[in-house]
């Protein structure tokens, strides 16, 4: 690995308030370590911050524990900023750090400086704002705002998240390493880059080596000749020869305890929306054991109407089965082929993904996509019927290619084009692990949110809607919400004990006695109190004898 940095101050301030520290070499327990800051609250409070963030976090024996690296930095980040806090500065500092170790990259990052990964030509942003923004786009995803109403309200760029916020703030983290390949580049930046200069621009700089890489960003970012140009830093680590420790490809068999037989289920949860247009022809079913979304073709009633009858197909066969697959999943395309065919027009694609007998099966017709994640990057995905995947095959395109490709809309196969589908590409199965976790999406979705960013965003979530929440935001910021119809379903796969055998019900005879028996005693106690409240005693004395006789 090769790193290097750079610094400047830029336009509109005296002085630097951003501050960086790289190390390839050990840094206390850990054996590297590479960050940035970026001060802020004014001149000598923005800088004595920064700094004073890299410094503490230097001296936070980060390392010592067995806790995991990104826990371990996240802790450190919530003491200092406590420490901040209570120093009474007025200022404060976002933060950005990184540590490699034969796992993999570990992230913690706080405000908005930012840590981008570069590979095959694709940008992918590691880490997630701690702005205002996001808490916004929170509720666009939830349906209290719009996306303009988001987008112009004037509090959006107000950092949430920063050293010095006491230690209650959030960190964003990995939560399992991301795995670097070989000529991977990482960059670490604060805003005055990202703000200056678009993504394809950073792009471009970063196919370089990290020296030229970092000194070239600046310079493109200073070319701009911007009056208001904040302070400027930009790190960037080169990957060369990278070795990671091995995961196993395999599931182990699961082990019975007490006699109790341990299965597979998915917690999923899914999103679907119109996009920039006035109406969804996408449909979508979260199932259990069977999980499908298609995308319609034909306009308004067509398209709609055509991928509601294809899922509509599926969820019924999900339902008379119990959530088990009892056909292959091509038995199952073909039904929804011949129920899209009896509308007499429309229509649609179709992926689908199912659990059965401790495999996931996976399949589609058309360019809607099922991806099978496991220890956070794809493992499987499936292949569009697309002049496109034709190239690819053909080694005329990279996968990567198709999402800008004009011919990315051709479609070789979908449903009700067809008496027969005649699938030559048969889904595929892949033997399903606790842990694993699967993205069954049409194509606008797909086409906005890349293969890296939803492994990144993987590794940072505990649950199938914080997953996909993740990408949404990604979606929303990259296309405003006035793309095309995308839906993503997200589930995670688990273990869990079969439920107990329920409890046969009593006969009716039973059922009769019980209820005979409850009514007698019912009658006898209501007699009871008649003949204690009608007593000679009168209902004041027996209450004083009841309570004569308590005590």
């Amino acid at each position: 690995m090769n790193s290097y940095g750079q610094t400047d101050t830029g336009r509109v301030r005296k002085s630097n308030q951003d501050s960086i520290f790289l190390s390839e070499t050990p840094v206390g327990p850990l054996s590297n370590l590479f960050m940035v800051a970026d001060g802020m609250g004014g001149m000598a409070s923005g800088a004595f911050v920064s700094g004073w963030t890299v410094r503490r976090m230097l001296e936070a024996e980060i390392g010592r524990s067995s806790e995991a690296p990104e826990k371990q930095l996240c802790e450190a980040a919530r003491r200092i900023s406590g420490e901040i806090a209570a120093g009474g500065s007025r200022g404060g500092s976002t933060m950005a750090a990184v540590y490699l170790d034969s796992a993999g990259v570990h992230i913690c990052s706080v405000g908005d400086s930012r840590v981008y990964m570069q590979r095959g030509g694709v940008l992918t942003r590691l880490t997630e704002d701690g702005d205002y923004m996001s808490t916004l786009l929170d509720r666009v995803i939830g349906g209290e705002l719009t996306f303009r109403q988001a987008a112009e309200d004037p509090e959006r760029d107000s950092l949430t998240q920063f050293m010095g916020g006491g230690v209650n703030i959030q960190p964003d983290a990995t939560r399992a390493p991301i795995r670097p390949e070989s000529g991977d580049r990482l960059l670490i930046c604060s805003d005055g880059v990202y703000n200056a200069v678009n993504e394809q621009t950073l792009l471009q700089s970063l196919t370089l080596s990290a020296a030229a890489a970092a000194e070239d960003i600046l310079g493109r970012v200073l070319a701009k000749g911007y009056a208001n140009q904040d302070n400027l830093t930009a790190a960037v680590l080169e990957f060369r020869e990278i070795t990671h420790e091995p995961h196993a490809d395999e599931p182990e068999a699961s082990e019975n305890s007490g006699g109790i037989a341990v299965k597979l289920h998915a917690d999923c949860t899914y999103y679907t929306s119109a996009g920039g247009s006035d109406h969804n022809e996408d449909s979508v079913y979260c199932g259990r054991g069977i999980y499908a979304a298609a995308d319609g073709l034909g306009g308004h009633s067509g398209g709609a109407a055509a991928s509601q009858a294809a899922v509509n197909y599926i969820a019924n066969a999900a339902k008379r089965s119990g959530g088990v697959l009892e056909v292959g999943m091509a038995e199952l395309f073909e039904g929804a082929n011949t129920a899209v065919r009896k509308l007499g027009g429309g229509l649609t694609t179709i992926a689908a993904g199912a659990l059965r007998e401790g495999k996931f099966i996976l399949g589609n017709v058309g360019d809607s996509r099922v991806y099978y994640f496991r220890n956070g990057r794809v493992i499987a995905q499936t292949r569009d019927h697309s002049v496109c995947q034709a190239a690819v095959e053909l080694g005329q395109l990279t996968p990567e290619q198709i999402r800008g490709s004009e011919d990315r809309v051709k479609l070789l196969k979908v449903l009700g084009n067809f008496d027969r589908l005649e699938l030559k590409r048969q889904p595929e199965q892949i033997p399903a692990m606790n842990g694993d976790a699967f993205l069954i999406c049409t194509d606008g979705f797909w086409e906005h949110v890349h293969e890296r960013e939803m492994e990144c965003d993987l590794v940072k979530s505990d649950s199938p809607t914080e997953w996909r929440d993740r990408m949404l935001k990604r979606l929303l910021l990259r296309t405003g919400n006035s793309g095309d119809n995308y839906t993503a379903l997200c589930g995670f796969i688990t273990d869990e004990p079969e439920n107990p055998a329920p409890r046969k019900k009593p006969r009716r005879f039973v059922r009769f006695l019980i209820s005979a028996a409850a009514a007698l005693l019912m009658i006898g106690g209501l007699i009871a109190a008649l003949v204690f409240l009608s007593g000679d005693s009168g209902a004041e004395e027996s209450s004083s004898s009841l309570a004569d006789t308590i005590r």
